[in-house]
Order: structure tokens, then sequence, then C-alpha cells
């Protein structure tokens, strides 16, 4: 029998307490040595949905709160700083040496935003190219809080696997990124990521997975609105992990609260994968979170906590929500033509159809040419609903909001009224059965996200399979069966009363506090 796990009989008492890890993502700091209150950074801090002029004393705020509550772990999911600035990760490493010297330790990946990006200084009407942080510059940046402590590392990135706590491994997954945002992940590094999975699971570790980007959709078409906010070939990778027995993955990216469960509907064993995705401390609701990990590896107990003021601003929650409504606006104008430039291709496509041509044309020649006619229409009829929907969305658990079904009506309404004033000027008693199609087609298109939107579900047209799971407070029941090499030969039907320790050992007074197996199974005693 393989002995597969050293030490663990010598010091039984570490099983006897739960252990707590904070996790938080996109911090996005920003040094106080590379703005000032002058136009430069006021020009750019109002085109930004991030309150980038708090994100240093934000940062500190939760350093100051892992002082004080003394997690057993802190893990961050990425974009630390707000464009790789050398001086922002300083003030970020500064502050996890905190941590470090408390014997509080920490594991963190980067963000797309973290490593050579364009980073600047904003100094009265100046904005300045500074130095930014570089590939190459990376892990000696994070050695001694990640690299040294790590169990191995990717040699093709800077993915990594540490075991910080007994039986928890952690797969830190770095996906490659462009200058859009876009995330993607080698084929050499998911096979490395894979390999390290299968040797914690060989352990019977719980095994969480912290990527930047999101893999899993937790709104219905949202890789279609928005395709950067997962993974390249996100579906792929997610359901690699899964095949390999990654049941919880921890991403950040989008700016908002959510936990999803993707289950594959298609094997005969329906395994899951729980993502759960954390918002941004300096974005509304400023958000962080609480992992409680059971002794025994089998539950996390997931709850969600705030940045409820600081020194400058009493009331967090009130200034967040106003300055999200404030600064989201300026998010639509994007989403405006991302949306057109999907749009125009197909119409172009389809304009030469025998069938569809007609139609087609006519509603091509009803799109406003220039970009700005575009957006303005776009505003004048959605804008504001768009907004009160991604505060929706970031505040989590949707259907709690009594607004929420108002919104997605709002929102079908104020579609009808921006095709009329696009099309109504060309219909005629002939065409009118073309605009009427136009309308319904656009509310049948808007339905299947804003629905999964505003009533938290993905997969919002099954009724098969459709997850609702609370996005703030969570008992995840991991209920991960054993599959240690070193119990291999014991878990025949005749052993099944029999308790063994981890080693595979039996157990003939199973009364001491720790974990045991038996039939199989993890169990507490």
């Amino acid at each position: 029998m393989k002995k597969i796990l050293i030490l663990l009989a010598l010091v039984p008492t570490i099983l006897l307490a739960q252990e707590r890890i904070m996790l938080l993502t996109d911090p996005h700091v920003l040094a106080k040595t590379l703005f000032d209150d002058g136009k430069a950074f006021n020009d750019m801090l109002d085109e930004q949905r991030k309150m980038l002029d708090l994100s240093e004393d934000a940062f500190t705020a939760l350093i100051d709160t892992a002082l004080l509550y003394r997690p057993d772990l802190v893990l961050i999911a990425g974009d630390l700083t707000k464009d790789s600035e050398a001086a922002s990760h300083a003030v970020v490493v500064d502050q996890l040496n905190r941590l470090k010297v408390q014997n509080i330790p920490v594991l963190l990946i980067p963000g797309n935003h973290d490593i050579g990006g364009k980073a600047y200084s904003y100094i009265g009407d100046e904005k300045q190219e500074v130095p930014n942080l570089t590939d190459a510059e990376w892990e000696s940046t994070y050695a001694q809080l990640v690299y040294d402590n790590a169990a191995a590392k990717d040699p093709n990135s800077h993915s990594f696997v540490a075991e910080p706590l007994p039986f928890v491994t952690i797969l830190g997954i770095d996906g490659a990124h462009n200058a859009a945002g876009t995330g993607s992940l080698s084929d050499e590094t998911l096979r490395w990521l894979l390999t390290q999975a299968d040797e914690a699971r060989a352990k019977g570790n719980m095994v969480l997975g912290m990527c930047h980007w999101q893999l899993v959709e937790h709104v219905d078409k949202q890789s279609s609105a928005i395709s950067s906010s997962r993974l390249a070939d996100a579906d792929a990778i997610r359901d690699s992990l899964l095949a390999h027995e990654v049941r919880v993955l921890l991403t950040g990216h989008f700016h908002v609260n959510g936990i999803t469960t993707y289950t594959d509907t298609l094997s005969l064993s329906s395994d899951s994968l729980v993502e759960i995705t954390t918002g941004s401390p300096i974005t509304y609701p400023c958000p962080f979170r609480w992992l409680t990990v059971t002794h025994d590896r089998q539950t996390i107990g997931i709850e969600t906590g705030f940045i409820r003021s600081l020194d400058t601003i009493a009331d967090m929650e009130t200034y967040s929500r106003e300055w999200m409504r404030v600064h989201a606006a300026n998010m639509v104008p994007q989403m405006t033509l991302r949306a057109f430039n999907r749009i125009e291709p197909l119409l172009d496509e389809y304009s030469e159809s025998a069938t569809m041509g007609v139609f087609i044309n006519f509603f091509r020649d009803c799109i406003p040419e220039s970009d700005s006619a575009k957006v303005a229409l776009v505003e004048k009829h959605l804008g504001s609903t768009i907004v009160e929907l991604y505060l929706l969305h970031s505040a989590a658990n949707e259907p709690e909001h009594p607004e929420a079904d108002s919104l997605a009506q709002a929102f079908y309404a104020g579609m009808e009224s921006m095709i009329h004033e696009m099309t109504d000027e060309k219909v005629s008693a002939y065409t009118q059965w073309m605009q009427d199609m136009i309308i319904s087609m656009g509310k049948s298109m808007a339905k299947e996200p804003v629905q999964s939107l505003v009533e938290d579900k993905t997969n919002w047209k099954s009724a098969y399979y459709a997850d609702v799971t609370d996005d703030l407070h969570l008992l995840l029941d991991i209920n991960e069966p054993i599959q240690r090499e070193a119990i291999e030969n014991i878990l025949s039907p005749s052993d099944a009363d029999t308790y063994y320790d981890l080693l595979g050992r039996p157990v003939s007074h199973p009364d001491r506090h720790g974990i045991y197996i038996r039939n199989g199974q993890k169990l507490l005693r």
C-alpha cells in the first residue's frame, strides 16, 4: 500500500478547526504618487467605472481587515493594479508584506491589467508614461509571496500549484492576454494544470482553481455580448477541469458578485463545477469574500463582505452606487457599437437571400450611418435602463430586488420605441409587417439575456436545467468521494463498517477528533 501523504499522523491537531480564506479580486491599485487632483487625472476618472482615486485606500482597508480577522489564507484573483504601473505594484507588495510578517499566507495570479500595460501618471494637466511591470519581472516581484511557497510552477506561464492548507490545493491559472483584455490558455499550460489537478485529487485534496477570467456564463449570451469576460475556449477548458475533478473555480475580471453552478448534463455522472466570481472593491458594492473550508474538506461556506467606509467616505455603499450610476453610462457607447458591429455583418451576409433579402435590406436602410447617431439612439431609449440593470447585476441576487421585473419591462419597451424611431419614416401600408417583425425579433433576441439577468438564472429557457444560486451567501457541499491510492484496497463491501485514517490504516477506536475514511467517504469525528 502506497503512502502518499506523510507526517499527517504527527500533527492531527491541525485538523480540529475549520480554516478561513479571504478572497478578493480586481483591487486595481493606482499608487497615490502617480496622480493628483488635476485635470489629467479627473479627465481619466470621468471615463472609468472604477473609483481609482480610492484604490490604494480600499486595498489598505482590506489588508487591515485581514490583519484584524487573521484568515488562514488570502487569495487575490488578479488585476492588482490599474495598468501594471511599477509604482502601483510596489504599493501592493508593501501591503501584502504586512500579512507576510504576521504569518498570513498570500497567493495571487496576474490579471490583464498587471503585466506590460500602458502605464501612466496623472499630474496636473499632464498624462505621462511611467515604468510598468514586465512579464519577466512578475515572478521575481511576487517570488517571496507566491512562487517560493508554490509546490510547482508551469514553465510556460505564471500558473502555479500550492498546498497552503492541509488537503487544500490552490491551482493558480494564469491566462495570457491581449490589448483587448481577452484571456487565453495555451494547450501546454492546460495540460500542466490538469496533471497538477490529478495529483492533488489522488491525495484526496479539495482543489480550488483560481483564474482571473470567468469560465462559466453567469448570464445567458454573456459571451456574445462581452467576449472578453471569459477565457477563449472557456467551455472546453471548463469541461476539461471538471473531467479532472476540479469542482470549484474562483474568478474575477467582470466586477460583479456571482455564483453559478455548471452541470455537465451530457455525461452520465452529471458532475458539477461551481464558479465563484467576486466583484472589485472599488466598484459598487465594494465586495470581498470569506470562504470557510470545513476540516473534512467536504464543504465550503461562502459569505460576502463589503467595504462599508473609508477615512474619507462615511457610507461607501451609497457613495459607490451613485458613482456607478453616473460612470456606468460611459459603458453604453462601447456596448452600442459592439452590438451594431455584430449585427451589420450578419445583415450583409443575408441581404442577397431570395427569401429574406427584401426584409434585411429594409432593416439595414433604417440603421443610422454614423457611430454618433447609433450611440445617441440607444442612449435615448435604453441608456438609463442599461445602467440600472448593470447596478442590479452588480448588487447580485437580482430577484430579491423589487425593481428587477420593471427594469426588464422597461428594456423591452425602450427597444420597441427605439425601433419605431428607426423605422417609422420608412414604413408604408405595404411594409408595416416588416416593422412588426423587427420589433418582434428584437424583443425575442433581448429576452433571453435580460430575463436570465433579472431572474438570476443561467440556461433561462431550459426547463431541464436552470441554475439559481445565492450569489452572496452559500453553503457549498463539494461531496467529493475519496479516490486516494493509499486506500484502493480497502473499499470492498466487507470493509464498509471499518474506519481508516488518511494513510489507509484501520483504526480500531476512532474516538479522536480528525478525518477518517469509512465506506469510501471522508468523515469527521
